[in-house]
């Protein structure tokens, strides 16, 4: 789990750095006299705009690293169906489930698919899962990143001061009505004061440094293996 901890740690010095930057512009401390042209709303507001980019980059990196560094760790180490707890053992059937799964799938790929999970399950083969079993699908905010720990088994505590998370809704809205092109950068940027992105950039942080130390008990302590 340090792996995702680290790149958490990196991609949250980039932020700040940018922040930083884009404080100096508002500020018009940084301006020299052949960078005046910069220097205007519609280009401010599109900065401000990017820094929400990169606050919900930072949401679903930091969520799905963390996710796919404990599969990696079941396979790694060889666990099988019947060692983990139940909610892994749900989700590996789901994804072994939809391999397959189509309304117009012919009734023999279904019996084929269900012989080879039980055949799988029997023979203790060691279980596999990627990306596709999270069920995130750029569309994280605090709830959904709750739903994807309570169906690992995660628990976790975040800090009060970052309210539970309720900033990362805003920034999953404004991260898709940019990314559908329903808004542009201008339009995005001009709700925001240098302030707003300030408190919605640290509310995050607080937010996901609570997951990732339930993320890190659950993988340090192996709390994905059944208590029985």
């Amino acid at each position: 789990m340090q792996a995702i901890i680290d790149t958490f740690n990196e991609r949250v010095g980039e932020i700040e750095l940018y922040y930083d930057a884009l404080k100096s512009l508002y500020d018009n401390k940084s301006l020299q006299n052949n960078d005046q042209k910069y220097y205007n709303d519609d280009f401010l507001k599109i900065l401000k705009s990017n820094a929400l980019l990169m606050i919900y980059n930072l949401v679903e990196s930091t969520v799905m690293g963390g996710i796919l560094e404990i599969y990696d760790e079941l396979q790694q180490h060889g666990i099988t169906y019947q060692q983990v707890r139940q909610e892994i053992q749900n989700i590996w059937f789901t994804f072994k489930f939809n391999e397959v799964y189509d309304k117009k799938a012919h009734y023999n790929s279904y019996r084929e698919k269900a012989a080879n999970i039980i055949s799988s399950i029997l023979k203790g083969e060691t279980l596999v899962l990627d990306r596709k079993a999270t069920n995130v699908s750029g569309n994280l905010d605090a709830d959904k990143i709750r739903q994807v720990c309570n169906e690992h088994g995660i628990t976790y505590q975040v800090n009060p001061d970052c309210r539970g998370g309720i900033v990362l809704n805003d920034v999953k809205e404004k991260r898709n009505n940019l990314a559908h092109g329903t808004q542009s950068f201008v339009e995005c940027g001009r709700d925001y004061t240098v302030d707003d992105l300030v408190k919605i950039k640290d509310q995050t942080i607080l937010f996901l440094q609570g997951i990732l130390d339930g993320m890190k008990d659950y993988s340090d302590h192996q709390l994905y293996l059944s208590i029985t």
